[in-house]
């Protein structure tokens, strides 16, 4: 009969490739009925070409509004250090239900080509009064 020694598992776990997984926490406010970027994720090289677009999953949905993920570009000159590039990227938007006051959270996922996972909590703090605005319904439009 044969013995599994707990230093042999913990070879046999160590030996396989982890995955890094990092975990983001922000807050950002917003208005009742107004539209809030959240986020925008793409993909750009050192070398300032744009890779392949991040996949982007809704983890937890809002309790008291919508969030909508959105394909585009971003716009020539948001990226700093690649002043003429316009980027591939997925835009994730929240509006808060028009007539609710108080906090709100979602946690969406973002998983990059080279297997990299984060995983993003977004505390929301609802407060004062605004118009609904038009939505945007063009595809591949700016971000």
């Amino acid at each position: 009969m044969r013995r599994f020694t707990p230093a042999l598992a913990i070879t046999l776990l160590c030996a396989a490739p982890a995955l890094a997984q990092e975990k983001t926490f922000r807050s950002v406010d917003a208005a009742p009925g107004k539209q809030v970027r959240l986020a925008l994720v793409g993909n750009v090289s050192k070398e300032c070409s744009p890779g392949p677009k991040p996949e982007v999953k809704v983890l937890t949905a809002p309790k008291h509004g919508t969030l909508a993920i959105r394909s585009g570009k971003t716009k020539p000159g948001s990226l700093a250090r690649c002043p003429n590039l316009a980027v591939p990227a997925e835009g994730i938007f929240y509006t808060a239900n028009a007539n609710f006051s108080g906090t709100d959270e979602v946690v969406y996922g973002v998983t990059r080509s080279d297997g990299r996972n984060e995983v993003v909590t977004v505390k929301i703090v609802i407060a004062g009064t605004a118009k609904p605005e038009k939505p945007d319904t063009q595809t591949g439009a700016d971000l």
